[in-house]
């Protein structure tokens, strides 16, 4: 798997030094389509959680506690 600074390298190299992709994929090792999809892909990968964590320390006095609005 190719991390995020090896497809920012691939980019400098792509964009910034005009090299080609056949180029890159001699003096790196990794196939041309698997750089396409580097240079193709415009975003960086975002962090999305599977599921919502339980409030395991709160969760059993959350319903006794009072909220701010309601304290006078």
């Amino acid at each position: 798997m190719i991390t995020v600074e090896q497809k920012e390298q691939i980019r400098r190299w792509y964009y910034l030094e005009e090299k080609s992709i056949r180029q890159i994929a001699r003096e790196t090792g990794w196939q041309r389509s698997t750089i396409r999809k580097v240079l193709d892909d415009d975003f960086a990968p975002e962090y999305q959680r599977a599921e919502s964590s339980a409030a395991l320390v709160l969760g059993p006095v959350k319903a006794g506690l009072r909220s701010p609005s309601t304290i006078i």
